[in-house]
């Protein structure tokens, strides 16, 4: 029997992989496919170790019962018996025959459930986005977004490298170069700000950090004159910062932060350079009122940072620090008014800009996930509340990956011509903002970069990546679910810095909204398919730098 089962798994590993779903696998069955094939091994190998060793056992027992009733010779115990005659003879039988009938049950089970598995494969459809309603069964008829089939007409590999070369390669080619001015740049302008707040206790500016499009080398024309700057603070000597974060169920990610005295009176006997505030008896209330009146009161909401008091502090430290920078730049520096960030405004004698985006930060715990100043659109939040930003994760994720992928890799130049061709979109005149955003097709793509190998993204596989991109997309728009990259994501690399709590939360939905929303719904599934049928219609010649 144990030959019989051994036998069986055999067959119904030939019969389950690879999974007969269609020609070309979609991700979701394919790591389903990898994960049988590892399982099934793991039993082959574990079936193949206890037969051999029952088999063994099984022959040194026969051998001991025959010795000890003395039926073998001692020719027979060196040498064996050669003729032994068919392996699976059973006592009576004669022959291979006489094995086949005695055991005619298990054959006959055994055929019929073989029938009924390839049966019941041959049976299955082609892979489908689920439906949770007869409403979505009747979109998947009508929206033909369900399989491959609408990908027939998709542009070659030669017309994407021709429209990304023409398109958008030659828009941005001085992109890389003005990044780096512009960090260089902002870091003189805190360089500046650091030499003004020296004797002040206020908070301390870190080192800035560029976030976004043009820093993470997906931007396209529309990021050449945008670029937005993470600048950390730090509390001052004598005072901490306590984060208190907003349970995520009440609808916003965000936290305010507490402003407390910190106890520094190891500091105080090794340096002797600050007093404890805390514990310091000596002037201690004349001391801790100083402290109170230069950060709590003039940065704060009772006990709480304020975002408006603080960017406006902001905002007048770099205006005075730039009268100190001036001389070495031959440009004319404006800053707009705004609440919940510093925008800086270069203009050039040429007549050419460029604006900067300058958002606050503190650090949660030591990871790089930050509470920001500048809230997200459409989001009502108080002054207190500072928003969770995720951009300096991703942007760690993405040069993760650009590290270790392939030469030219083809990952961020599928974004880009998505984006390129969604910059070019018209809405309908009843809408005021689209549904989706380029969060939602950089979501995509850092899925698909953990579900595919690295080695998948070479320059000459751009076409089938930015089809796999977009078919994710329209199965997530689909199902009305696009999960958070960050946020209960199990396959997430250990070395990207988050908080513990996040890799065993529950995924954040982004297309929540799309579900209580059936309106909106059917307005992002009509710019979805307004993207496809501009991406199908990519002019591949010099014409592209027309657009």
């Amino acid at each position: 029997m144990a030959v019989i089962s051994l036998l069986f798994l055999a067959v119904m590993y030939v019969v389950h992989h690879p999974l007969m779903v269609s020609d070309r696998m979609d991700l979701d069955t394919l790591a389903r496919s990898r994960q049988l094939e590892k399982r099934m091994s793991e039993e082959m190998r574990q079936l193949e170790i206890e037969f051999e060793e029952r088999k063994q056992a099984c022959e040194q027992k026969q051998k001991a019962e025959k010795l000890w009733r003395g039926d073998v010779s001692s020719d027979q115990l060196v040498l064996e018996r050669k003729d032994m005659g068919w392996p699976f003879q059973a006592k009576g039988q004669d022959g291979p025959l006489g094995w086949l009938l005695g055991n005619l049950w298990n054959a006959g089970l055994f055929c019929l459930f073989l029938i009924f598995e390839l049966l019941r494969q041959n049976m299955q459809h082609e892979p489908a986005f689920d439906s949770s309603s007869e409403e979505e069964e009747e979109e998947v008829r009508v929206v033909p977004v369900t399989s491959y089939n609408w990908l027939t007409d998709f542009p070659s590999q030669e017309a994407l490298d021709s429209f990304y070369k023409h398109g958008i390669q030659n828009a941005i080619r001085d992109l890389p170069c003005t990044c780096e001015f512009v960090e260089s740049f902002v870091d003189d302008l805190l360089e500046a700000c650091r030499v003004l707040s020296r004797r002040e206790a206020h908070p301390q500016l870190e080192d800035c950090l560029g976030i976004g499009a043009a820093f993470e080398k997906w931007g396209t024309l529309h990021e050449t004159q945008k670029f937005d700057i993470l600048v950390p603070i730090v509390p001052p000597r004598g005072a901490m910062f306590v984060l208190e974060m907003r349970d995520p169920a009440l609808g916003c990610r965000c936290g305010s932060v507490l402003v407390e005295s910190e106890c520094v009176c190891k500091r105080e006997k090794l340096l002797g350079d600050v007093l404890c505030l805390v514990h310091h008896h000596r002037d201690h209330s004349a001391l801790l009122g100083k402290c109170n009146s230069s950060i709590k009161a003039a940065l704060c909401t009772g006990l709480h940072l304020d975002v408006c008091k603080t960017v406006q502090w902001f905002r007048n430290m770099v205006g005075n620090a730039w009268a100190l920078v001036a001389h070495k730049y031959d440009f004319q520096l404006s800053l707009p008014p705004s609440t919940t960030f510093c925008e800086l405004r270069l203009d050039y004698r040429s007549g050419r800009f460029l604006s900067i985006c300058l958002v606050l930060g503190v650090q949660r715990e030591d990871t790089l996930v930050y509470l920001v100043s500048q809230a997200p659109d459409q989001e009502q939040l108080t002054s207190v509340d500072w928003p969770e930003s995720f951009a300096a994760c991703e942007h760690f994720f993405l040069k993760l990956v650009g590290r270790f992928a392939p030469e030219n890799s083809c990952h961020l130049k599928c974004l880009q011509i998505i984006l390129s061709v969604w910059d070019l979109r018209s809405l309908p005149q009843e809408t005021s903002h689209p549904i989706l955003t380029s969060y939602h097709f950089k979501t995509a793509l850092m899925h698909l970069l953990l579900r595919l190998p690295l080695t998948d993204w070479q320059p000459d596989m751009l076409s089938q990546r930015l089809q796999d991109i977009l078919w994710f997309l329209g199965r997530s728009l689909q199902q009305r679910s696009l999960h958070h990259f960050l946020i209960g994501n199990s396959f997430l690399p250990l070395t990207i810095p988050i908080p513990k709590t996040f890799r065993n939360a529950k995924p954040v939905n982004l297309f929540q909204h799309l579900v209580l929303n059936p309106m909106a719904h059917s307005q992002a599934m009509a710019e979805f398919h307004n993207l496809l049928t501009r991406v199908k219609a990519l002019p591949c010649g010099p014409e592209a730098g027309a657009h």
